[in-house]
């Protein structure tokens, strides 16, 4: 759905480089990769397909490739995004901003907008227009962040995504760290255009998967422990709070003991899968 959406935007004057990270379960089909890289080939548009099934860190993939490529502006999308056609010239427009993301609306109510909203009231959305970054944050997908942003986390931080988180929550960690630095927490965005997208916020606990409601324990555990002053001399808290997330997320007593090793290390487990610096497309048009 994304790909085809992205295809479908307006790309003058545009320079468009698409990279594709297959994470698994399966390779791509490669009468699949033929037709996408053709569809490229007419829009003038260079992608780069990556296979590795190991589903590796979200993060990790994304610092991989942010640290390596030269661009003005890095947009990382999700699967099950549609964009509007003017997504790229929105961006292209406005390149005086440190970040431009559209409005975005849960596929499950499009008439409610979700994000981006205030970094600690999550009910009080940012409408369209300007915003500051330190009071604001959204989700990765959509969201292009300008190479001076970019490089003044990797200053202040060695890497813009935190490789502690895995999945869930990249993003929340992401605007948290931009907060919390002084170079980058006044830098202005913008928010502009609208987009739909598949939400897991927007669906009970029922119908979510045992694994999609671990990763999502995952994720607040590892955000309440990187919120904390102190994290080392929270463990005892952060145990008992697992405890309660057990109940409270219905989890089973597997994934709760998966969780009482995410306490302990202080990161996701995912986080010890490493992707190979000198590793190469398994296609391209280029």
């Amino acid at each position: 759905m994304t790909l085809k959406s992205i295809l479908n935007t307006k790309l003058d004057s545009i320079q468009l480089n698409i990279i594709i990270w297959n994470n698994g379960p399966s390779l791509l089909s490669q009468d699949d990769i033929d037709n996408y890289l053709q569809n490229c080939q007419t829009k003038k548009v260079s992608t780069y397909i990556y296979q590795d099934v190991r589903n590796a860190s979200l993060s990790k993939i994304y610092n991989h490739f942010i640290k390596k490529l030269n661009y003005d502006f890095f947009v990382i999308f999700d699967q099950d995004s549609n964009l509007e056609s003017s997504f790229f010239q929105n961006i292209y427009s406005n390149k005086d901003y440190a970040i431009i993301c559209p409005a975005v609306f849960p596929k499950q109510k499009i008439d409610k907008q979700c994000f981006p909203s205030d970094i600690e009231q999550r009910e009080k959305v940012v409408p369209i227009g300007e915003f500051t970054l330190g009071n604001t944050r959204t989700i990765n997908s959509g969201t292009a962040l300008s190479r001076n942003l970019v490089e003044n986390l990797q200053i202040k931080y060695n890497y813009v995504f935190d490789e502690k988180f895995a999945f869930y929550h990249t993003d929340h960690r992401l605007f948290d760290l931009i907060n919390a630095t002084t170079e980058t927490a006044n830098l202005k965005g913008l928010c502009i255009g609208k987009m739909y997208h598949d939400m897991t916020c927007e669906l009970s606990l029922e119908q979510l998967s045992e694994r999609a409601r671990l990763e999502i324990a995952y994720a607040k555990m590892l955000m309440r422990i990187y919120r904390a002053n102190n994290p080392k001399n929270q463990i005892r808290r952060n145990l008992f709070y697992a405890y309660k997330m057990k109940k409270k997320d219905h989890l089973n007593f597997n994934s709760f003991i998966k969780l009482l090793k995410c306490v302990i290390t202080k990161e996701h487990p995912r986080s010890v899968v490493s992707i190979d610096k000198n590793i190469q497309p398994t296609d391209t048009n280029i």
